[in-house]
């Protein structure tokens, strides 16, 4: 099981497993919140299972990894990744409660996955906050997800 969580200053899902938190586009290093997930990877894709979702070793978070252009990580320049896993995330479905939570997205501008179930939108490292594009991710959790949006994240 991997350690992925949200992050209560940026709202993007981060790796939570090292000691280092990776660099915040907030300030500072993430602060994690809520659930903690488990992220499927190495199998294939699927009409619902998008594949080229990696970890990024500057600032930690989670990132789109299947186009010419990495996003904008707070670190610097674009993400950068050194992971052999290639994340494959479930998207479009119905959520599955309680093992599961919707709401999270793709940022066109950071290319991070962040959580898009509050007005606010977080933190983007391009400037501004997380603009949502493409589809709407159902992300598996390792406990009990609250099943009303003011108890998430």
């Amino acid at each position: 099981m991997t350690p992925w969580r949200f992050c209560n200053k940026c709202f993007v899902m981060f790796y939570d497993g090292d000691q280092r938190k990776g660099q915040c586009a907030a300030g500072g290093e993430h602060v994690a919140q809520g659930l903690t997930f488990d992220l499927p990877h190495d199998r294939p894709e699927t009409d619902h299972d998008q594949a080229h979702w990696r970890f990024c070793k500057k600032c930690a978070a989670m990132f789109f990894h299947g186009s010419p252009q990495n996003g904008t990580c707070p670190a610097g320049a674009g993400h950068e990744t050194t992971s052999k896993n290639n994340y494959v995330l479930r998207h479009d479905v119905a959520e599955n409660f309680p093992m599961t939570q919707s709401a999270w997205r793709f940022c066109g501008r950071c290319f991070c996955m962040f959580f898009d179930g509050f007005p606010e939108k977080g933190n983007c490292p391009a400037g501004g906050p997380h603009e949502a594009a493409g589809f709407n991710f159902v992300l598996r959790t390792t406990e009990k997800a609250p099943t009303k949006l003011d108890d998430n994240p």
